[in-house]
């Protein structure tokens, strides 16, 4: 006999399963789409309707202006969300992220961006713990040179919640650092790329206020005026004993921060940050002296060096509990180097601690063929005596490069030389 199907009625096959869920994982589901997205489902149902309000996470990225309306509607919409959020009694923001490229400089070129300050002075206010802020404006058709940096709201740096700050393509300037007096007290994570500081203090001074800072990446930070001996001296003991990751690269006043990274265990950095620029022109590339002593990087494991290697063993010996080492040489500087590679380098008379004891790996990126990367390689190969693997990549001959390297005395048996064609 054949069974008879149950009868569903149609009030239960309507039934909203995902609706019917606690606003716990509710909140959960919309945490994973934009504010935007999460706006439009309030018209599923009731149910919905207010649910996006009480989102800790307010999220406007990969946003794109194109014209004077879509501005217009941009600013519009973001303010009714904070201002719905309000009307709602929804006091915490966790995380506010800010994504915005505009397409033509003449929609917002020399403005001071009031809605963006409005923006920021409401999130602030709301116990906020993540802020992300990227605001991309195109040259204006009569300049050149550099983009244009909107300003930064000075409020973000009276926000004592934030866990982590994210800021790009902005200028810091019309305010004292010290007359602030800011500090960032919970913050562990910074990351600034493309910020204009009006001068090298305030910088070190936004460094000096994060005690507890962990994970650290600076890119392409400069400033308006050079810096002076008295920077120099105020901040030579800076320290941020937390720190455990650290990546700098292209920053105009690196040779003050070295000490400051002695903490890390994982820290990619260019071996500018140990010189002292001779003038403010840096395509020079005129290295005059020292600027620091090279601190001793206790707990470091993990090291990426950039530019010029003439260091890289002085370096080694300051990092007793290395692993994994990582070399890049830059296009522009083997290009250079290429007419005038001297072998200058003489072996040290003693071998750092790290390749007699730890190191594990080494790779060596952009190899050009040069004598000193030669000379580099052949010195490690020939001290690490826990080496297991050597990884080159190089565009030019991989081939040869193996040929004259695994000839050459290991001080490890089983280390494994690789060399690959670097696309």
């Amino acid at each position: 006999m054949q069974r008879r199907r149950p009868i569903i009625s149609t009030s239960e096959s309507k039934v909203d399963k995902i609706s019917s869920l606690p606003d716990e994982i509710l909140f959960r589901i919309l945490s994973f789409v934009s504010t935007k997205e999460a706006v439009a489902t309030s018209v599923l149902s009731k149910r919905w309707t207010n649910l996006w309000h009480y989102l800790p996470n307010i999220d406007f990225t990969d946003i794109r202006v194109n014209t004077v309306e879509s501005n217009l509607r941009f600013n519009e919409f973001v303010y009714s969300v904070l201002v719905s959020r309000d009307a709602s009694g929804s006091r915490f923001i966790d995380s506010f992220h800010l994504n915005i490229q505009y397409s033509d400089s003449h929609l917002a070129y020399n403005k001071e961006f009031p809605n963006l300050t409005k923006w920021v002075n409401s999130v602030v206010q709301r116990g906020l713990k993540y802020l992300h802020l990227r605001l991309r404006v195109p040259l204006p058709d009569h300049f050149s040179g550099y983009p244009y940096f909107p300003k930064l709201p000075i409020s973000i740096f009276t926000c004592k919640t934030l866990v982590s700050l994210n800021l790009s393509w902005f200028r810091v300037d019309g305010f004292s650092f010290t007359s602030v007096g800011f500090e960032f007290p919970s913050l562990k994570t910074l990351s600034l790329r493309l910020i204009k500081f009006s001068e090298v203090r305030d910088f070190m001074l936004l460094l000096a206020g994060c005690p507890i800072l962990e994970d650290l990446h600076v890119a392409l930070v400069f400033f308006y005026y050079e810096e002076d001996s008295h920077t120099v001296q105020e901040f030579k003991s800076l320290t941020l004993p937390k720190l455990t990751k650290a990546d700098v690269s292209k920053c105009w006043c690196s040779c003050y921060m070295v000490k400051a990274l002695s903490s890390s265990v994982s820290l990619c950095m260019e071996t500018s940050m140990f010189y002292a620029k001779d003038d403010r022109v840096y395509k020079a590339n005129k290295l005059q002296r020292p600027c620091v002593d090279i601190p001793m990087f206790h707990n470091l494991t993990h090291l990426e060096l950039y530019n010029n290697w003439d260091l890289v063993v002085q370096v080694l010996h300051h990092c007793p509990k290395l692993q994994n080492l990582q070399l890049y040489q830059e296009l522009y500087l083997s290009i250079s180097n290429q007419q005038d590679d001297q072998e200058n380098w003489v072996e040290p008379e003693f071998v750092p601690q790290c390749l007699s004891s730890y190191l594990r790996t080494c790779t060596i990126r952009d190899c050009s063929g040069l004598r000193r990367e030669y000379t580099v390689a052949k010195y490690i190969l020939k001290n690490a005596k826990y080496l297991q693997t050597m990884t080159i990549w190089s565009k030019r001959e991989p081939p040869e490069i193996e040929t004259k390297l695994s000839p050459c005395p290991k001080a490890s048996a089983s280390c494994q030389l690789s060399v690959f064609d670097y696309i």
